[in-house]
């Protein structure tokens, strides 16, 4: 999805974040760092967003990003997305060890290497996280680019209702600057 290095970028951003203002939440409250609504994952998000639809067969709308650095003994619990999460795309960034923390999807073990994603209903599949136990040290970047179906039953969750104004993503903005 992304090239290794890409991601291993991304993974350096939530290390700072880390190391500035270390945060977890709800769902893994001892995580390292949290981004939520953050204008570079967000602009990741619009950049794939067309790989994304292309993926589905049906056009998507972008509702929110979200990433999050995790560590040895995080884990995620057994659960479903909420309506603004009806299409999620779970894209492994950098790690520091060659250990693929792997996702469940559906009872279906997925282990990613650096740059590689899965897509999926993330409001219809159940998904989680057995506790890491990656080798000392170890942590593990992650982003969640999130969309609802353009004429599905959650289009009103566009731009995540609270945080974000849908004009501010632009398809294809990357496209029409790269034929300059």
């Amino acid at each position: 999805m992304i090239t290794p290095e890409f991601g291993r970028f991304f993974t350096h951003v939530l290390m700072r974040q880390a190391d500035l203002a270390p945060r977890g939440d709800s769902q893994v409250p001892n995580a390292k760092a949290v981004l939520d609504h953050e204008y570079m994952f967000e602009t990741l998000q619009e950049r794939l967003w067309p790989v994304a639809e292309q993926v589905m067969g049906e056009e998507l709308i972008p509702t929110y990003a979200y990433a999050r650095l995790y560590g040895n003994g995080d884990e995620l619990a057994k659960h479903v997305d909420r309506p603004a999460c009806e299409v999620s795309l779970t894209l492994q960034l950098g790690r520091s060890h060659h250990y693929a923390w792997p996702i469940f999807m559906g009872g279906v073990r997925f282990d990613l290497a650096e740059g590689d994603a899965v897509l999926y209903p993330g409001c219809e599949v159940e998904h989680w996280r057995e506790p890491c136990a990656g080798p000392d040290g170890y942590f593990s970047g992650q982003v969640f680019l999130h969309f609802v179906r353009k004429n599905g039953p959650h289009a009103s969750e566009v731009g995540d209702n609270q945080h974000r104004q849908v004009f501010s993503y632009v398809k294809h903005r990357t496209m029409v600057m790269e034929v300059k």
